[in-house]
């Protein structure tokens, strides 16, 4: 309680891992920007901020305060709670974040913007599918 109360903004400067929970709140601040179809400068002019100061909400260099967390989740329609969803899963999906995962996101919006939405998802699970290790083998099927 007191490391949060004592006005540090960031644990990078003393070369701490950011909290989880940071970790989380950031990734999840990100999916719900990039679902509502905001840039980081777009969410940033709405709420009085920078670009930069959005970019290290998302990738924990910054700690976001709740009430920041309260007006993030007002503009982009979502739950409060929804920052903090996944704190209590363990461990980490470290895979969710990186370029890659922007991607499938990136593609995501685009397609849930057509009316293609479901046949493209249909697509996209058979082609994960062929692509699982099969057990008797490690490659694809």
């Amino acid at each position: 309680m007191r490391e949060c109360m004592s006005g540090r903004k960031s644990n990078a400067r003393s070369g701490e891992a950011p909290h989880p929970v940071d970790v989380i709140a950031g990734r999840n601040l990100h999916i719900a920007r990039t679902l509502a179809g905001y840039t980081q400068q777009r969410l940033a002019d709405e709420v009085g901020l920078t670009f930069q100061q959005i970019q290290k909400y998302e990738n924990a260099k910054s700690r976001m305060s709740i009430s920041r967390a309260w007006q993030f989740s007002q503009l982009l329609g979502i739950s409060f709670s929804a920052f903090v969803e996944g704190a209590d899963d363990k461990p980490i999906d470290w895979a969710m974040s990186g370029p890659e995962f922007n991607e499938w996101l990136s593609l995501y919006v685009r397609a849930r913007k057509t009316d293609q939405l479901p046949e493209i998802t249909a697509v996209a699970s058979r082609i994960v599918k062929l692509c699982e290790p099969d057990p008797e083998h490690s490659q694809c099927r």
